[in-house]
């Protein structure tokens, strides 16, 4: 997802590291809830989207497919 609304560079760069090791040192590929790369891409995707929300624009189809896709995964984890 290449939309970075609402995402500071020390969010990105935290994000890119922790999803490139869950990549090379993570659990092998797996499906649905259980993949935390789908999670992580989740939680991503609902940050862009909030930010989108509270700047009153218009959500990308990108962002909202990758909601739509994943949605009903929890959060891999919660982030303050």
């Amino acid at each position: 997802m290449k939309d970075t609304t609402g995402l500071g560079i020390g969010y990105r760069l935290l994000w890119r590291l922790e999803y490139a090791g869950l990549t090379i040192w993570g659990p092998a590929q797996m499906t649905g809830r259980s993949d935390p790369k789908s999670r992580l891409r989740l939680e991503r995707a609902r940050k862009v989207r909030d930010a989108h929300e509270k700047r009153g624009t218009d959500v990308p189809a990108e962002v909202q497919a990758v909601i739509d896709r994943d949605g009903a995964l929890p959060p891999f984890r919660e982030r303050r």
